[in-house]
């Protein structure tokens, strides 16, 4: 990688940059951060489709999505956000700086779903960082789905029923 750097750098541009940025501060800034803050993503999510912050299938994702981050599980939360965006890490700055495919900013957005069944998985649009939410009878049924779309996402289609 240094080599391509090198290749597309100048290297009096890349012997100023190392004076500003450490090597762990380059890394985030080509590839994301890794760690993902929950309450930053909660703050910095937009509701759609007569979804607000005190509508059920929000307070329970939320609920969801905080276990994750007080079991300290960066996996799965990682899992969830590239189902949602098409990416495991953030942009510098966080969720506040979410970008869909077209390079616009697009902050995280739950949307509801009546276009799905109430016991269907979640759709995500990686493109404009939204996930609609079927309207799920109860908080358990919700979890659940949220677990075997995370579980799917990480299988290639010639796995899917494949004891591991």
């Amino acid at each position: 990688i240094l080599d391509g750097i090198r290749v597309a750098v100048p290297q009096a541009i890349l012997s100023e940059l190392g004076s500003l940025v450490d090597a762990k501060e380059l890394s985030s800034l080509v590839s994301g951060l890794t760690s993902i803050d929950v309450e930053d993503w909660a703050k910095n999510t937009e509701y759609a489709g007569g979804l607000t912050e005190t509508s059920k299938q929000v307070v329970w994702f939320w609920t969801y999505v905080r276990a994750l981050g007080a079991a300290d599980n960066q996996e799965k939360l990682a899992d969830l956000l590239q189902f949602v965006t098409g990416s495991r890490r953030l942009p510098v700055g966080g969720f506040s700086q979410l970008q869909g495919f077209n390079g616009g900013q697009h902050r995280f957005t739950l949307a509801q779903a009546k276009h799905l069944k109430p016991l269907a998985l979640p759709t995500a649009h990686a493109c404009i960082c939204t996930m609609d939410v079927p309207d799920y009878p109860d908080q358990a049924t919700m979890h659940q789905k949220l677990d075997l779309t995370l579980l799917l996402g990480t299988k290639r289609f010639d796995e899917m029923g494949a004891e591991d």
